[in-house]
């Protein structure tokens, strides 16, 4: 039990560093492209923003569920890669479908792939939030 909770919370630490560096890779090039984003038409590059922070999210959503997969492959808890990727995918979207089951020997590692999941949309939803808050902000105050 022990070390399901301890290898699990490994993974979880670097998925979530994964994700902060995407989004601090995010804020450099926004910081980077101020200048532009202040230029007229605001709303062409507000959905520009939009699609570049999606597009991170994506690759933050398929970099922790890889990251699950091949632990999940590694240990040989899935006979095949692609179950451990579909497993990963429902268990980390917390969607928890049942048709793949957890052997019950390592069925803490199941619940930490939820849990890490939970925890990355939270982060998702506030680099959505305070990216598009930030651009909206440049953009307002060159109106005022």
């Amino acid at each position: 039990m022990l070390e399901q909770l301890f290898l699990g919370s490994i993974v979880t630490l670097v998925s979530l560093s994964g994700g902060s560096m995407m989004w601090w890779g995010l804020n450099e090039m926004f910081l980077r492209m101020e200048s532009w984003l202040r230029r007229p038409p605001h709303p062409a590059k507000l959905v520009c923003v939009i699609l570049l922070v999606v597009v991170a999210i994506m690759g933050i959503v398929t970099f922790g569920v890889w990251l699950w997969a091949i632990v999940f492959h590694v240990l040989g808890v899935f006979s095949t890669m692609e179950e451990a990727v579909y497993y990963s995918l429902v268990a980390y979207t917390t969607l928890g479908f049942g048709d793949d089951l957890m052997p019950t020997s390592e069925r803490l590692l199941g619940g930490m792939t939820g849990a890490n999941g939970f925890l990355m949309f939270g982060l998702m939803t506030a680099m959505i939030t305070d990216t598009l808050r930030h651009t909206r902000r440049i953009q307002h105050n060159l109106r005022d």
